[in-house]
């Protein structure tokens, strides 16, 4: 479904119609499938326009499970126009009629009906709010784990849930022991594609329904099989994924569950090697790591099931998985890591006066190049990932599932390659400048200034005339001209 909050698939502009009110034009591309809340449930996709052709411009389809939809064709450019103050409505109109509108011919929106009920978006900030109505992960709950390494069963309670991450992270409280490697609470960061808000943004909900076929997936060996392709293909390709796969739209739901599967414990083994990598600084600019764990799961069994014997017959085969052989494609494995207590540093102006912002910012640079120096770059740089500490302004750094490792470049050549088109330093200090921008006293704000290293590699791999040769003279010279260039307010 094209989403019309991701600015990746649209792009958005600002217009106003002859009622004066404002609205955004978003413009879509590529394969669109919309569901449209009426009086009558209706169901509207897209067809191609050779679909089209065949097919007519609009036709009727038996409902599925005794529901009443329409299929609407719709052909390209398409323009939705949705009021900046009143989402919740909208409808397509063809290039023909925009031309139209802009020439004072009618308005460029359907009028919302505030009687009407309209659909609850869902906000994976709220943590009363998750992706399906099965998650456990929910404060007050308590939750059920085993040692990696001993296999020592963990009782805990879910103190806080943080559902918008491509993990299931949450803070608990150790119930029984009371005390686990000498802590009473920290972070579980659970890599469980079933209840990952942003692996199954484009998939749907997680159910038992879809945990059995997934099930008899694994029992049947195809499970194990596409983790073995998938596998081989990551160990030739470090940043392979589904994307690279030119039919994977097309791919059943259980293959999709079988893919979350094998993304969600592939980041688990990541993120696990880089807090390996960086022992050195656990617990001064990453978290430390307490330890491993995998979830204590029950028999799944769908609700609804009124055959007693088949639920009995259900119960059993799914247990009987044994996760020691297939720990790949069964279990859900997690990291019991050290609570931060702070805020994102994406919020240090709401938390600190202007003078400490760019010490802050600074800091958090510091931190990236003491992580780099363990050999690790982060594919995934994003600024809430660093936390800070408000009472000392210490910042610390979390998230490792996305990352690339140093060793797994051919030579230091392409490691530099790699952190130069990355450029995680910049990501950090020019988002922060441009996020700081004007919002200090007086309209003030922080500067970049780049450090040598970054220049060193903008002068080798940044040029249009293609990579230069490094430790030259020519390259000290460019690094000497701009050593003291800076991004200022």
């Amino acid at each position: 479904m094209a989403d019309l909050n991701d600015a990746r698939n649209t792009s958005l502009s600002t217009a106003s119609t002859q009622e004066g009110k404002r609205v955004k034009i978003v413009h879509l591309s590529g394969p669109i499938r919309i569901i449209l809340e009426t009086d009558e449930p209706m169901e509207v996709e897209t067809f191609t326009r050779e679909q089209l052709e065949l097919d007519g411009t609009e036709r009727a389809s038996p409902a599925n499970n005794d529901k009443d939809f329409r299929v609407v064709c719709l052909s390209g450019p398409i323009q939705i126009h949705l009021p900046v103050d009143q989402l919740g409505a909208f409808r397509t109109i063809s290039s023909e009629e925009l031309c139209d509108n802009n020439e004072g011919q009618g308005t460029l929106f359907t009028p919302i009906d505030k009687n009407k009920p309209s659909a609850t978006e869902f906000d994976c900030n709220n943590p009363n709010d998750t992706l399906s109505p099965f998650c456990p992960y929910i404060p007050g709950n308590e939750i059920l784990l085993k040692a990696s390494e001993t296999g020592r069963p963990i009782r805990a309670k879910i103190l806080k849930y943080f559902p918008a991450t491509l993990s299931c992270c949450m803070v608990i409280r150790f119930l029984d022991p009371p005390i686990f490697n000498n802590t009473s609470e920290c972070v579980l960061k659970l890599f469980d594609r079933r209840f990952s808000t942003q692996q199954r943004e484009e998939r749907e909900p997680w159910s038992p329904e879809l945990e059995n076929k997934y099930q008899k997936f694994v029992r049947c060996g195809d499970a194990e099989e596409l983790f073995s392709y998938w596998n081989a293909e990551k160990e030739d390709f470090d940043e392979w994924s589904s994307a690279y796969v030119r039919n994977s739209r097309r791919w059943s739901a259980v293959k999709w569950e079988t893919y979350l599967h094998w993304m969600s414990t592939t980041m688990y083994k990541v993120e696990k090697k880089a807090y390996e990598h960086m022992t050195d600084l656990q617990g001064e600019a990453v978290p430390k790591m307490l330890g491993e764990v995998v979830l204590d799961q029950a028999p799944v069994v769908p609700e609804g099931e009124d055959d007693p014997e088949r639920m009995e017959e259900d119960s059993a085969s799914i247990s009987s998985i044994d996760p020691d052989e297939h720990p790949e494609v069964v279990s859900i494995s997690g990291l019991l890591l050290q609570h931060i207590e702070g805020f994102h540093m994406t919020d240090v102006h709401e938390h600190l006066p202007y003078e400490h912002w760019q010490s802050t910012v600074d800091s958090a640079i510091e931190v990236l190049h003491r992580i780099q120096a363990c050999g690790i770059v982060n594919r995934d740089i994003n600024t809430r990932s660093f936390i800070v500490n408000p009472l000392t302004r210490k910042v610390m750094m979390i998230d490792y599932g996305l990352v690339g490792f140093r060793e797994d470049c051919e030579d230091e050549q392409t490691w530099d390659m790699v952190q130069a088109n990355q450029d995680e330093e910049g990501a950090v200090g020019q988002v922060m400048r441009a996020m700081l921008k004007g919002k200090g006293d007086g309209g003030k704000g922080i500067v970049y200034k780049p450090s040598e290293r970054a220049w060193r590699l903008l002068y080798r791999f940044g040029s249009e005339e293609g990579e230069m040769e490094a430790g030259t003279e020519e390259e000290d010279e460019y690094v000497e001209k701009h050593k003291d260039f800076v991004f200022d307010k």
